[in-house]
C-alpha cells in the first residue's frame, strides 16, 4: 500500500490484492461524528496488513471502508483550507 499526496487530493496504490476480495461491494464515505477521530495513515496501514495476511472478506471490507473514508477526510480537509 502506497499513499500518494497530490496537493488537492491523494491516491492509494498497490492495494488491489485486498480490494479484489471485496469486489462487487460498494463503499461510500461517511461524515465524522462530532466526537469521532479521523482515520490516520497508521490505522489504515494496520487494517491493510490485517486484510493482506488474513485474506478474509470481513478484514478486507474493514480496510476498504477505512480507505474510502481516509481519502474523503483528506480531500475534505484540503478543500476547507
Amino acid at each position: 500500500m502506497i499513499v500518494n499526496y497530490h496537493g488537492e487530493h491523494l491516491t492509494i496504490e498497490h492495494d488491489e490484492d485486498v480490494l479484489k476480495i471485496v469486489d462487487g461491494l460498494t463503499f461510500e464515505p461517511t461524515p465524522l461524528n462530532d466526537q469521532e477521530k479521523p482515520i490516520g495513515v497508521n490505522e489504515l496501514r494496520w487494517l491493510y496488513e490485517q486484510a493482506r495476511h488474513k485474506k478474509t472478506r470481513d478484514t478486507a471490507a474493514l480496510y476498504a471502508i477505512s480507505r474510502v473514508n481516509y481519502i474523503y477526510q483528506n480531500d475534505k480537509r484540503k478543500s476547507n483550507k
